[in-house]
């Protein structure tokens, strides 16, 4: 081996072991208690899209939520990924809010999401609700709305009369007795 191929081996070794010079440095967080598929190559990449998608360049603050579940903050904004992993091979899902939140005409903090399936989240708020199917594979997967946008319907109130309930005035705003 020539002195070259040396210096360009020397050089690859150097930025691996650095991490390729561009990730964040991740040495304050705790890895144990961030549930047991994560490892500091998933964070370090969860951190990278964390700070793309919260457009952040600020330290983030993770939280582990359970179930390959992770919320992550910055820039008074929070994202939640979900870690899903098919034979060895894993990738992070965005947050089902994110795309919601068009869709709904609701900002992202009102939104409630939960699982319907493996595969589909249904998400409510602002007197609204949807259901969203993942779609894609292990490498990369997207939202897309799987039902129509349907306004939340207010529960009737029960009548404690067998008849039903009175009829109202509207001129006055008064309830009409009934006979």
């Amino acid at each position: 081996m020539n002195l070259s191929q040396w210096a360009v081996t020397g050089l690859g070794m150097a930025f691996l072991v650095s991490g390729c010079g561009g990730s964040r440095s991740n040495s304050k967080v705790d890895l144990s208690g961030m549930g047991p598929s994560m490892n500091a190559k998933r964070y370090a990449n969860l951190e990278k899209i964390a700070a793309k998608d919260l457009k952040c360049a600020e330290e983030l603050t993770p939280a582990y939520l359970g179930e390959n579940q992770y919320q992550m903050s910055g820039c008074n904004d929070e994202f939640i990924y979900e870690l899903r992993c098919r034979m060895g091979q894993c990738s992070w899902v965005p947050d089902v809010r994110a795309r919601a939140e068009f869709d709904l005409e609701c900002a992202k903090a009102r939104l409630k999401a939960s699982h319907l399936d493996p595969v589909t989240v249904g998400v409510s708020g602002c007197g609204k609700r949807a259901s969203y199917r993942a779609i894609g594979s292990t490498y990369g997967v997207i939202w897309t709305l799987s039902s129509p946008v349907t306004e939340d319907v207010a529960p009737a109130a029960a009548s404690t009369d067998e008849e039903g309930p009175a009829p109202s005035d509207t001129s006055r705003g008064t309830p009409v007795p009934t006979i």
